[in-house]
């Protein structure tokens, strides 16, 4: 094998088996999380209120919780932000 495909297997392993090396979720990505979880809660709320009330609930101390790290100087880990709003939009639909 030359040393080209050997490289390209190695890499192609690597990805495979580690995902740490996927994409960190950005502030961009949460977001935009957060847009389509808002459009979602509306939807509930015309067609469940209660649902959409409850919903609502679970959403406002993810996004209080890193907005007042933002605003202390905190680091804020979007990763799990996106983990958060990933499990509430999955609630959602």
């Amino acid at each position: 094998m030359n040393r080209n495909k050997m490289v390209i297997a190695v890499t192609l392993a690597t990805l495979t088996v580690a995902p740490g090396f996927a994409r960190a979720c950005t502030q961009q990505d949460v977001m935009a999380k957060g847009a389509q979880l808002s459009q979602l809660i509306q939807a509930k709320m015309a067609a469940d209120p209660s649902q959409g009330q409850a919903l609502m609930a679970k959403m406002q101390p993810v996004m209080m919780s890193y907005q007042t790290q933002m605003t202390s100087g905190g680091a804020v880990d979007w990763d799990k932000v996106c983990g958060e709003y990933d499990d509430l939009i999955k609630q959602a639909q």
